[in-house]
């Protein structure tokens, strides 16, 4: 596999459907979400003086790393990350469970307390996980041909990447 060459399972290059064009656009969005919940976990730490919330903002670290490692498994296949990713967080590698997933993170971002001095990111990532939560729903079970060829990596479980 060529670095950074998306994954012939999920994007295609010389796919040029409207399918392939709509998974990559929420592929780059889900990456740039997770760097906007990083960086509200960071500001969560700097800013939190109660433990419970250092513990908190420690989560959404976590968790936007976990994103972040999901989707670039779909534009570069790591056998071992994949193969952990899979074992431990399987729900992930469906539309439905990452959907419910980034719906449960915005509101753990919505949740935090107001003393947050970046409340608008706070807000504004939170809205984000949210819509593009609901969209991966409404899509999944209403406008299934934007998400047909969507297919879970397989690289480590034996498949060519």
């Amino acid at each position: 596999c060529i670095p950074f060459s998306p994954s012939p399972h999920y994007l295609n290059p010389n796919d040029r459907s409207k399918t392939n064009w709509f998974q990559r656009l929420l592929s780059l969005f889900s990456i740039g979400l997770a760097a906007m919940m990083c960086c509200l976990g960071v500001f969560g730490i700097m800013e939190q003086t109660e433990l419970a919330e250092i513990f908190v903002s420690i989560y959404m670290i976590l968790f936007s790393v976990l994103l972040f490692l999901y989707e670039l498994m779909w534009w570069y296949s790591i056998d071992s990350v994949n193969v952990n990713l899979r074992k431990n967080f399987g729900f992930m590698y469906g539309v439905r469970g990452k959907a419910l997933y980034l719906i449960f993170v915005a509101f753990l971002v919505i949740g935090l307390k107001n003393d947050v001095s970046v409340k608008f990111l706070r807000y504004m990532t939170g809205g984000c996980f949210l819509g593009t939560g609901v969209l991966m729903l409404v899509l999944h079970y209403g406008k299934r041909d934007l998400l047909s060829n969507y297919e879970a990596p397989t690289a480590g479980f034996g498949n060519p990447v």
